[in-house]
């Protein structure tokens, strides 16, 4: 029996937007509720997007880079500057939901052309605050700056107009009967 509803979560390894939005409708069409856009370009190696946007963070500063252990890889970490409080720690744009918005427009026209079905919804897929929080920031200012870039990842969700735009279209092509 063929599967009657799938799930994606994280990345697909396609190069662009557009071909994984056009894959999923050819080989997955409306058995999946929702498509995400694949993460590709500087999001394809997951949370690695994030550490420029840490970087730049007003109060934070370059730390010394740890070793992974699962992967015995160095990581390079950021820390708190020293005199500043984790609150305090200014986040500029992340990048997550101007991403997003381009890729609904592209998601948008493929439905419009129809080659997505219209009750198939945009999906999108934040980190939660732990994974860029536990990988790049070094492990004594990890708990005080987890809610001043947790709400950096909200504020980037609510104040994109188009986000807010993709969302509402989304939702009314896929309400119920």
């Amino acid at each position: 029996m063929p599967p009657t509803d799938v799930h994606f979560n994280g990345g697909v390894n396609l190069p662009d937007v557009e071909t994984v939005f056009r894959e999923l409708a050819d080989h997955v069409g409306d058995v999946a509720h929702a498509y995400p856009d694949g993460e590709p370009g500087d999001r394809q190696n997951w949370i690695v997007f994030q550490f420029p946007s840490l970087l730049a963070a007003d109060g934070l500063v370059a730390g010394e880079p740890r070793r992974f252990t699962r992967t015995n890889e160095e990581l390079p970490q950021v820390k708190v500057a020293d005199g500043v409080d984790g609150d305090d720690v200014a986040f500029g744009n992340l990048g997550y939901a101007d991403a997003y918005a381009a890729s609904y427009e592209i998601f948008r026209r493929l439905r419009d052309e129809r080659v997505i079905s219209s009750g198939v919804r945009f999906q999108v897929e934040y980190p939660t605050p732990t994974a860029p929080i536990a990988f790049f920031v070094r492990p004594e200012d990890q708990q005080r700056l987890y809610t001043t870039y947790e709400r950096a990842l909200s504020e980037g969700r609510s104040t994109s107009s188009t986000t807010r735009s993709a969302r509402a279209s989304s939702e009314r092509s896929t309400s119920s009967p």
